[in-house]
């Protein structure tokens, strides 16, 4: 086979190096943004991990105002705390579970602040399975009077566009959560306006509550494993260039009447010999026979 590439030089196979280095660095680009996926889980599930093995403390030793703002510092942290759910549970549709459709139960919660004051803390009790045709007043039915509860720190989430309805909210907004919980009615306290809090443990509670939210797992390792397939897509995009090329020189040489050169014969080894040796002596005593 012929050795001139020299066709690589033409506007057809100048086109497609310049699709192939297109290719190849788009595959980079994304290898390195599913790289930068990677880090940012990996470092938020480190902060996962060291705020949520830490020992539950009151909840007044890390809010200590309504409006203090739940940072890296304290999500995921542990709380306890005594109170009674004030107003009507209030449901959260269609917020996932580990891949398994889910609802959640909301509900405020009324305890003491710091000053002996009255705080409105909004709590995720938890989720039970989206089922149409099931009726889910058990799971969304309140314990009464004092409860014990123990809580994760969660940061506040913005406001929803979507008209409200009563018992019913799209995000986990304090304000909106009120709203749908007392509708019209005037808040007896100071609603915690930057945090609400997942419910780890309350005692007493119901009959069938409502499941507990697990705190998230540390599979983050799957963006690393994407990004070293995008950078081996990219190698295999100049891989595949070159395959072509070759092929293309194959076909003209093919058209030209040049043969490929025969394959070189591959060197015996030992175990090759020493078996056609015993083939040998084996078809000598046959042949005697």
């Amino acid at each position: 086979m012929s050795r001139d590439f020299s066709f690589l030089r033409t506007r057809r196979w100048i086109g497609i190096a310049a699709l192939t280095v297109v290719i190849a660095a788009a595959c980079v680009t994304l290898g390195f943004w599913q790289f930068s996926r990677h880090e940012y889980r990996a470092e938020a599930i480190a902060r996962v991990e060291a705020n949520s093995t830490q020992p539950p403390v009151p909840l007044t030793d890390l809010l200590t105002s309504p409006t203090t703002t739940v940072g890296d510092d304290l999500e995921w942290r542990a709380v306890t705390v005594t109170g009674r759910y004030v107003g009507n549970p209030v449901v959260l549709p269609q917020r996932g579970i580990e891949n398994q459709a889910a609802d959640h139960a909301l509900a405020v919660l009324a305890v003491e602040g710091p000053a002996g004051e009255s705080w409105l803390l909004v709590v995720d009790r938890g989720w039970y399975p989206t089922d149409a045709f099931t009726d889910p007043s058990d799971r969304l039915e309140l314990p009464t009077g004092e409860i014990e509860l123990t809580l994760r720190l969660r940061p506040a989430e913005d406001p929803s566009s979507r008209d409200q309805v009563a018992g019913r909210v799209f995000v986990i907004n304090p304000e909106q959560v009120l709203d749908a919980a007392s509708p019209g009615a005037e808040a007896a306290g100071t609603l915690v306006t930057d945090s609400y809090a997942w419910v780890a443990t309350e005692s007493p509670t119901t009959a069938n509550p409502p499941g507990p939210i697990p705190v998230p797992s540390p599979n983050y390792r799957s963006n690393l494993s994407y990004a070293m397939q995008w950078w081996t897509f990219g190698l295999l995009a100049f891989v595949g260039y070159g395959v072509l090329a070759r092929r293309e020189r194959t076909a003209m040489d093919r058209d030209a009447g040049i043969e490929a050169p025969a394959p070189r014969p591959r060197k015996l080894s030992d175990a090759d010999i020493e078996d056609a040796e015993i083939e040998a002596a084996q078809a000598r005593d046959t042949s005697s026979a």
